[in-house]
């Protein structure tokens, strides 16, 4: 003869697995720049992270005379609403189980139109005048280039990145 009665523990795990998520989207993303030195690119990265929703804006060994709180390039005030991280090394802020892709010219660098972003991703890119510091390229799952016949400006190739982020995870949903 059977109660009816259901253990709690039973009944939690039936409720877990019925309920569909209501998330949009799966995983994050975190923008990391290292060495950055024009406060103008600093901006547009911010600008950038706040409108891909970034969740994390790491700045490694920033030039000092940056202010994130007054930059012209920034006039949605990014850092009011995204966390930004002034630190000497990127991996000590990198979030746990993030998976660290840099954004640099290689020869071995995967064409980014073809490239498969992580689920949990931090974009490093290089500073303005140089490249990603070649310590943090060893430490790097992936490294991805933009497909172009020149180098372009910083706060341009982190929106591009983070657009194509935004694209492909957006197709692979509707998919």
């Amino acid at each position: 003869m059977t109660s009816g009665y259901t253990p709690r523990s039973k009944r939690q795990l039936d409720r877990h697995i019925k309920r569909k998520s209501t998330l949009t989207r799966r995983g994050f993303a975190c923008i990391a720049l290292d060495r950055p030195r024009d406060g103008v690119n600093v901006g547009h990265t911010l600008r950038a992270a706040l409108g891909f929703s970034a969740h994390l804006v790491i700045l490694g060994e920033k030039d000092p005379s940056i202010n994130v709180r007054k930059l012209s390039t920034d006039p949605g005030r990014a850092y009011r609403h995204v966390p930004i991280l002034e630190v000497d090394d990127i991996f000590d802020a990198m979030p746990n189980d993030c998976t660290p892709v840099a954004v640099e010219l290689t020869d071995d660098a995967v064409d980014l139109s073809t490239f498969v972003h992580p689920e949990r991703a931090c974009y490093i890119f290089g500073p303005e005048n140089g490249s990603v510091s070649p310590d943090i390229l060893d430490k790097c799952a992936h490294v991805v280039k933009i497909p172009t016949t020149m180098s372009l400006n910083l706060g341009m190739t982190v929106n591009i990145v983070m657009y194509d982020r935004l694209a492909k995870s957006t197709r692979s949903r509707d998919s």
